[in-house]
């Protein structure tokens, strides 16, 4: 996704190790995103990350989900734990290429995003290698930096 974000094309990828960060334009808008891996020996630095940053997108594999439990109690920890305060948060439904996937609604139940009244959020289903809906992407991306 990063990749796609920075550059306009996608390229095949492996689970990101530790951290990989980009520095691009969309519009009028400087970016600079960090992609931070998901491994659980991961988890305990997102919060870190989080703080004071304008927006977070909280990317989750809706091919896989056998995940969804792991993805919720890990998006409410950053939740509760204030290192997100009020930031908006856009959840990626990546991987939606693949069959059979998470749907959106699911995915707002699974992950218990009903429940977050404080966070300004919102669930956009993606295809990251197919560039699906990435334009969308950006356009939230650039409408928060205003």
């Amino acid at each position: 996704l990063l990749s796609v974000l920075a550059h306009g094309e996608p390229v095949e990828t492996v689970p990101t190790i530790g951290l990989n960060v980009k520095v691009f334009k969309k519009g009028s808008v400087n970016m600079k995103c960090w992609d931070i891996g998901g491994q659980e020996q991961y988890r305990s630095e997102w919060s870190r990350y989080t703080q004071g940053c304008d927006v977070v997108l909280y990317v989750v594999d809706a091919a896989a989900p056998e995940k969804m439990n792991d993805a919720a109690r890990e998006l409410h920890k950053l939740l509760d734990d204030g290192s997100i305060g009020t930031t908006p948060v856009l959840v990626l439904a990546n991987k939606i290429d693949i069959i059979p996937h998470v749907g959106e609604s699911e995915l707002i139940e699974r992950l218990k995003l009903n429940y977050v009244m404080d966070v300004p959020w919102m669930v956009l289903p993606i295809s990251a290698l197919q560039c699906t809906n990435v334009d969308q992407v950006v356009e939230w991306l650039t409408a928060q930096g205003k």
